[in-house]
């Protein structure tokens, strides 16, 4: 069956060849006897006549370029989590910044999600490290930076829509695999383990070295989960002070078994 029927030819052309080959598709013409009548057409009129049959393919996925990341939460309530998280790691990290280099803090988290040495869901890239005493893969979750200066609602809800975007395909290009990035005016002492990317604002973005650099290696898939960071990592609270609440909490229960 013809599936498609490209001309460069006028336009009234066009009309006639389009309802001399429904004819032949409707009468039962296959493709080998419709090109004929393509034929003589084009030796009246001289437009150029492709027949093309068989069904079209995609085109095929390009391996040299990140693909658009799509969140597949399994509810509501976890896709609205992660997009907190990402909201919180744009505006700690990237409130300052100029717009695109907002989304490039976004694609790093996206990366991380995708990549093997990191935690499988958005939250778990975010706030990773959070229930140690050190080791925050993002500054602002174990600093204090959250219980010192608790969001602005007004920019926290500008910048929320480009942690959506970031969640539902849009792809910042210009960091392309990057899953590092630390200030223009530091040198973290695991520089030497990337490759520089590109610097946006204060910012230098850099990926793995090698193949583990390649979008290729981006394949972990989204284990979801969401909802296992614990609310007191969201709010700002240290784990030794969680962990302290609880040896009190602890004590005082067992205070109150020996009083009774």
């Amino acid at each position: 069956m013809i599936k498609a029927i490209a001309l460069s030819a006028p336009a009234s052309l066009r009309a006639h060849v389009t309802l001399l080959c429904i004819g032949a598709v409707a009468s039962g013409v296959v493709a080998t006897q419709a090109q004929p009548i393509a034929g003589a057409i084009t030796g009246l009129f001289a437009p150029t006549i492709t027949v093309v049959t068989g069904k079209l393919k995609a085109p095929p996925i390009d391996p040299t370029k990140v693909q658009p990341f799509f969140l597949k939460a399994d509810s509501v309530t976890e896709r609205q989590r992660a997009i907190r998280c990402m909201t919180d790691a744009i505006y700690y990290e990237a409130a300052n910044e100029p717009e695109d280099g907002q989304r490039a803090v976004a694609q790093v988290v996206v990366n991380r999600v995708r990549d093997e040495h990191f935690p499988k869901s958005v939250c778990g890239v975010v706030y990773q490290g959070w229930e140690r005493q050190t080791g925050c893969q993002f500054s602002f979750v174990c600093d204090g930076s959250i219980r010192r200066r608790h969001a602005d609602p007004t920019t926290w809800a500008r910048l929320r829509p480009l942690a959506e975007d970031a969640l539902n395909g849009y792809v910042a290009t210009e960091v392309g695999t990057s899953t590092h990035y630390y200030a223009n005016y530091v040198r973290p002492n695991w520089v030497r383990t990337v490759a520089k990317v590109t610097e946006i604002g204060k910012h230098i973005f850099c990926s793995w070295k090698g193949k583990a650099g390649l979008p290729t290696a981006l394949r972990q898939t989204y284990g979801g989960g969401e909802m296992t960071v614990a609310q007191a990592a969201l709010d700002g609270v240290h784990a030794r002070v969680v962990a302290i609440a609880a040896r009190h909490e602890r004590g005082r229960r067992v205070h109150t078994v020996l009083r009774t």
